[in-house]
């Protein structure tokens, strides 16, 4: 008996997936699903299983969940680092709707999900597909996913945490004099780094190079 989690803040969409799961798996394999809608309620179904070392094979996990002020998880790669705490077997699967190459990047290097899909390559049949492509191979990547990281492959300066930190912050309208507010380096290193991302990107100013990522997708 397989056991599965789906989370989603919104019940149409996990009855989807659920519903998907059960006509395109194999009929062989039984399943049996939990379901949760908030950070809270993931939390709760988590610690209870884990208490009873129920453990769930797989999670289904939507990277974008609301903030809850009584947690301190930002996004739904805070449930699938700590399902690998408590859950070290399960095999978390990320759904986002994010596709900017940075965002993609990230959840892919600081959380690193055994797979990772964006919404709209979603497909009932997918689902079972990723599934299937988890147990055989142990991990997977959508093309989307694949394309977002060959593209920051092409740029290796934004393989800097800090440099695309930089250009984040840019593009939500900081002001480059007051970036080391936000980031533990100097002004003078700051530009030193613009300077040189300007250089790789060929452009001649911050506002251009703020375009030129926005444009490509890394941001």
């Amino acid at each position: 008996m397989k056991k599965i989690l789906v989370i989603d803040d919104h019940p149409m969409i996990v009855e989807g997936y659920m519903t998907a799961l059960q006509q395109y798996l194999p009929k062989e394999m039984e399943v049996t699903y939990n379901r949760a809608f908030s950070f809270s309620e993931a939390r709760t179904i988590i610690d209870n299983e884990s208490k009873v070392n129920d453990f769930f094979d797989y999670a289904l996990v939507d990277f974008s969940l609301p903030i809850e002020s009584n947690s301190t998880w930002a996004n739904g790669g805070d449930i699938v680092m700590y399902l690998k705490k408590v859950m070290p077997e399960c095999k978390s699967i990320i759904i986002t709707g994010h596709t900017e190459v940075v965002t993609i990047y990230d959840i892919v290097k600081n959380i690193n999900p055994v797979g990772l899909v964006t919404k709209g390559e979603i497909t009932p049949f997918c689902l079972a597909e990723i599934i299937k492509e988890i147990t055989e191979s142990g991990k997977f990547r959508s093309k989307v996913v694949k394309q977002c990281i060959g593209e920051i492959v092409e740029k290796e300066i934004l393989y800097d945490d800090y440099n695309r930190a930089i250009l984040v912050l840019l593009s939500k309208g900081h002001k480059l004099q007051d970036l080391d507010q936000h980031l533990p380096l100097s002004l003078p290193t700051i530009k030193k780094r613009i300077a040189k991302m300007k250089q790789i990107f060929e452009v001649s100013d911050t506002a251009a190079l703020v375009q030129m990522a926005i444009k490509d997708g890394f941001v």
